[in-house]
């Protein structure tokens, strides 16, 4: 069975409080082996490094522009120390998103934000989780004037064929998940055809960003392997082979991230 790993996965919501286990032991029979969990408050970082020990995940440390209200300076120091001492394989979820900001003062803070964060993650060597919405262009000059060189994934990419282009140029995979699997998508279903397979790695963003197919309450890893039918149909690939390159890709942008190699508990 082809194993699989899910790049961007919030397991740590409240969501997953009462079936965390039980979700995740599915996921697992259905050949999912690995997955990262990106932090997204200062209240939530505190708590990642114990789950995702407990379970054998990947975590990246960050804050997200949707709490932009909810960030301190205490909480970008407090991230300074935590990256140098913890098992964190990434910076993130960080980024720009033009639907948040309502108006040019939260703009400036999200890029005030943003650009502590590429430092930060400059300064400890480690690849960037971003998150990027309406403004693809403007993320991706950021880095360049950073000389960023660390790479990492666009999350819950919907940009265009060149702007993906423009990303795998800076050293990113695109996280793709749910969002191709809707019946208006096919620009994106053409721009994921149209990208070579070294582009991609398969998301979730559990429990949300629900495929279309999904028919649970939330959204779960356990959809990554349907999600990865889809991809293999429109790269023109075989299952085992778009496996393999996933693997590749993973190994590639998040290096420090690990499959879980053991046989999953049929209890």
């Amino acid at each position: 069975m082809p194993l699989w790993f899910d790049s961007h996965c919030h397991f740590d919501f409240a969501e997953f409080d009462q079936n965390r286990q039980s979700e995740w032991q599915f996921a697992r029979r259905v050949g999912v082996s690995g997955l990262l969990i990106p932090g997204v408050t200062h209240a939530r970082n505190l708590q990642l490094e114990a789950l995702c020990q407990q379970y054998s995940w990947s975590f990246a440390l960050g804050l997200h522009p949707y709490f932009l209200a909810e960030h301190e300076q205490m909480h970008f120091e407090w991230l300074d120390v935590a990256l140098e001492s913890s098992l964190a394989c990434a910076v993130g979820e960080c980024g720009l998103d033009r639907v948040l900001a309502v108006d040019d003062a939260h703009w400036q803070q999200q890029l005030a934000c943003f650009s502590t964060h590429i430092q930060l993650a400059k300064r400890h060597k480690l690849p960037l989780i971003l998150h990027i919405r309406g403004c693809h262009d403007e993320a991706a000059a950021m880095l360049r004037r950073a000389r960023f060189e660390y790479g990492g994934v666009v999350h819950a990419f919907s940009g265009s064929e060149q702007q993906g282009k423009a990303w795998l140029d800076l050293g990113f995979c695109l996280g793709i998940g749910g969002a191709m699997s809707h019946p208006g998508a096919q620009k994106l279903r053409r721009t994921i055809a149209a990208l070579p397979k070294t582009a991609w790695l398969l998301e979730t963003d559990a429990p949300d960003m629900k495929p279309a197919f999904w028919r649970g309450p939330a959204n779960s890893p356990a959809a990554i392997p349907l999600l990865a039918a889809m991809l293999a149909q429109l790269q023109g690939a075989e299952l085992n082979e778009l496996s393999a390159q996933l693997e590749r890709n993973r190994q590639s942008v998040l290096p420090a991230s690990y499959l879980i190699r053991e046989e999953p508990s049929i209890n």
